[in-house]
């Protein structure tokens, strides 16, 4: 597939840090879709600058930002922008290699981490099909932060989410989440500490 005329890759991206020896991406990074490549634009948290473009990014401890400004432009001007993006740890940037590689009797032999061919994934290699992620979207005219496309419920922050353009492996989605986990409310952790306090008065 041949990238768009700018599309700075993984592979050519910089500085990087070295951590152990080993080159790693900025810490945390800021992605968003980018309307002229049609890619995803990932920036350095930090300075604000290009990291680098990708097809397929996943944040940990991610955050869903929409700037207010932004969508009130949109809205009034009717032309696309970029003002919603996520923010969180780079854990990973491209899509997930199948084949890995291991020591067999001194020699470094390569394996594949799965077995599905052609046009079938599974969660090794697209871990964001497994059942745990749910479907993310955002549309400046209907809202105004990033909401479940089922649920309609928005979004603010979870601790994994993928985030990919339509050229990446896999299901048909842009964005994948994993929903925070629900807090109890307030009345419930009430009646249960009066329902304690009953049983220990008849003890």
């Amino acid at each position: 597939m041949s990238e768009p005329k700018g599309f700075v890759s993984w592979a050519d991206a910089g500085p990087r840090k070295v951590v152990d020896g080993v080159e790693v991406a900025p810490d945390r990074v800021k992605v968003y879709y980018n309307l002229q490549k049609h890619c995803l634009s990932v920036i350095d948290a930090e300075t604000g600058l290009l990291y680098c473009h990708a097809h397929r990014v996943e944040l940990h401890d991610a955050k869903f930002r929409v700037q207010l400004a932004g969508r009130n432009r949109v809205i009034k001007e009717k032309r696309k922008n970029v003002h919603a993006y996520i923010v969180g740890k780079c854990h990973d940037i491209g899509e997930v290699p199948k084949e890995r590689y291991h020591l067999v009797r001194g020699k470094v032999e390569s394996y594949d981490i799965c077995q599905c061919e052609g046009t079938m994934w599974c969660e090794e290699c697209v871990p964001e099909s497994a059942e745990q992620f749910r479907h993310a979207t955002y549309n400046p005219y209907k809202y105004d932060t990033f909401v479940d496309d089922m649920s309609g419920e928005s979004l603010f922050k979870s601790e994994r989410v993928v985030v990919r353009d339509k050229t990446a492996v896999g299901p048909h989605y842009n964005i994948f989440y994993i929903p925070e986990p629900k807090l109890e409310s307030g009345r419930g952790k009430k009646s249960r500490k009066f329902e304690n306090a009953k049983i220990l008065e008849l003890t």
